[in-house]
């Protein structure tokens, strides 16, 4: 399980509890040797700096959220000797496991609570299940563990869960919880802040009503300030460990990486056979119909939803390798999944409870319902190697499609000469 950047979010638990040495990470070279974390890349993830300490370049969240399940692990190994308490044998794998399930679990609660808001039993169910098995949440929650993605998950559907509340029920328990789950957000992946979007602009549809959204500020100005604090003492635990990695509170760690915002890869993103989400999420798709269902239905709540969307799309594919490396679908935009819920709900219940025509209603389910059989068959292909990591083509889909198996059908990937040539396109 641990090996690339999944190793690369789970670093700090061994480095702080097993080797003490989180400065120069001198104990990993010998673990990749041993468990093959990053093949020939002996400091994968990790950049020299010129205090002489070495600085992990993803962030610290993810290994936050593992750090429950690594301890109950770590204890175990110690104490019964069955496996090396060195961090990577199965004790620990099956931590990790257990957590990235358990976290995903809590956040279709957290969105289950939200949907319940504004949504009967029925429609609230029928979601949640297009959302769990539909989409590529599965595959990262069955199939490839440990990446942010499943995190932001939660943390956005927390996110949309206490922005509700606390502009229903105005307590300022909701607001400090508000900014605590921001500040994970910006420790586990930065560019999600764009969630704040949500909570500064929920039900704001009018000049008028981002007016008074102002004059709301001001009123329960203590209690959001409360909130604010609690998301900077969130954040500082990140700032900390750049401050004793590299000698400076803000730290720009993909060294070599970068943004491109004047040229965005939004229609690669979306709709390329490489990683595009519609085409192997396609009941992302049918989210996005759904906003129109949402601004007919609820008005107040849709500009902010809207936006949300606009900005997530825009920034998750200025990233100059729009395709982010290797894995299923857009695996960047699964933490939008609670919010991209919202307007699924909308459309489902104007369908099943709104019309009187079967045949739309027949339709409509039986899209659905080969929309999550094609996503969890694709998954079980991305699982065995049919569908590649990052070499996909137009060709190459349809030659795989429904197939078990391949035999002559790899000659229609990208060559590795035509990756590489992408990168250097992208890096422009």
């Amino acid at each position: 399980m641990y090996q690339w950047d999944v190793s690369g979010y789970y670093l700090y638990l061994p480095a702080v509890f097993i080797y003490h040495d989180l400065g120069t990470l001198r104990f990993y070279p010998e673990l990749n040797k041993k468990y093959n974390t990053s093949g020939a890349a002996n400091m994968y993830g990790m950049f020299e700096e010129p205090g002489g300490k070495r600085n992990i370049k993803y962030a610290i969240g993810t290994a936050l959220f593992e750090l429950p399940f690594f301890l109950v692990a770590h204890v175990y190994c110690l104490v019964t000797h069955a496996c090396d308490a060195d961090g990577y044998t199965y004790p620990y794998q099956l931590a990790g496991i257990f957590s990235n399930i358990f976290w995903v679990v809590c956040g279709l609660f957290f969105l289950r609570s939200f949907l319940k808001k504004y949504f009967n039993d029925n429609i609230t169910a029928f979601t949640l299940l297009c959302i769990a098995f539909g989409t590529n949440l599965y595959c990262y929650t069955a199939f490839a563990q440990g990446m942010s993605h499943p995190y932001g998950f939660f943390l956005f559907a927390g996110v949309l869960y206490y922005t509700d509340i606390y502009y229903r029920e105005l307590k300022k328990k909701h607001a400090y919880w508000l900014g605590f789950l921001l500040g994970m957000v910006i420790i586990t992946r930065p560019v999600n802040i764009v969630i704040a979007v949500i909570p500064l602009f929920w039900e704001v549809y009018s000049v008028q009503s981002l007016r008074e959204r102002f004059r709301f500020f001001r009123r329960n100005g203590k209690d959001i300030s409360i909130g604010a604090i609690i998301f900077f003492g969130v954040s500082f635990i990140q700032m900390f460990y750049w401050k004793y990695s590299t000698g400076h509170w803000i730290h720009y760690t993909y060294e070599g990486e970068g943004f491109n915002f004047l040229h965005p890869h939004i229609i690669d993103g979306l709709f390329s056979y490489q990683k595009g989400w519609f085409v192997y999420t396609p009941i992302a798709l049918v989210c996005m119909f759904g906003l129109y269902a949402l601004w007919n239905d609820n008005k107040k709540a849709a500009p902010a939803v809207v936006v949300f969307f606009v900005l997530m799309f825009y920034v998750v594919f200025s990233w100059r390798g729009w395709w982010y490396g290797g894995g299923f679908s857009a695996r960047a935009l699964i933490e939008t999944l609670p919010v991209a819920a919202f307007p699924l709900a909308y459309l489902s219940c104007d369908i099943f409870l709104g019309m009187k025509n079967m045949a739309i209603k027949i339709a409509f389910s039986v899209a659905m319902s080969f929309f999550i059989t094609l996503n969890l068959f694709q998954t079980y292909q991305y699982s065995l190697g049919i569908i590649h990591f990052v070499y996909m083509t137009k060709t190459y889909y349809w030659k795989v499609f429904g197939k078990t198996k391949i035999t002559d059908e790899s000659k229609y990937l990208m060559t590795g000469e035509e990756y590489f040539r992408e990168i250097d396109e992208s890096n422009k």
